[in-house]
């Protein structure tokens, strides 16, 4: 079930613990996958479902290809920026471009205790930048001015009032 209270969504996840986990990290991917999947994000924190611990999952093209990422940390990027629209299963409808550098190294530990280090783009960083600010508490809506937010939250009223009317058009977004 995702996290919808923005307390518990502000809070700072501590380390994942291999050697003493408060939840199997199989387990964990279960959970992280089911509800990404059954939610159509493109990643999803294990604080989104109630678990205080540095882990996220980001979507593959199949729940097999799902990329789990364990104590993930982004140890470099680049100056070059770019924009792209963001949403997040936590604050559903709301929409909103924002600005992140395009190229991040990124390095993290997968369910197997096998050590990455990656250089990751376009999409890729995106979605590991999103996640990633789950971890320290940051939402996306934290990285846009009042205005865009303002604008953001009165069209995800306009698209929960079509879906309740039976749009169906208003019915999938993919979000982070």
């Amino acid at each position: 079930m995702i996290v919808k209270t923005e307390k518990e969504l502000r809070i700072v996840a501590k380390p994942f613990d291999f050697e003493n986990p408060i939840v199997d990290p199989y387990k964990l991917r279960e959970e992280l996958i089911e509800d990404m999947w059954l939610n159509n994000g493109l990643g999803i924190s294990a604080s989104q479902i109630g678990y205080n611990v540095r882990v996220f999952a980001m979507r593959g093209e199949t729940k097999k290809d799902t990329l789990m990422c364990f104590n993930p940390q982004i140890t470099n990027s680049s100056d070059n920026m770019n924009t792209m629209e963001e949403g997040c299963l936590s604050i559903p409808d709301v929409f909103a471009r924002v600005v992140r550098p395009a190229e991040i190294t990124i390095t993290f530990t997968t369910e197997f205790q096998e050590e990455m280090t990656e250089e990751a783009n376009e999409l890729t960083a995106r979605v590991f930048q999103h996640e990633y600010d789950h971890l320290n508490g940051v939402l996306f809506i934290d990285r846009i001015g009042p205005y865009a937010k303002r604008r953001a939250f009165d069209k995800a009223k306009k698209i929960q009032k079509q879906r309740g009317r039976g749009k169906e058009k208003y019915k999938f977004r993919y979000a982070l």
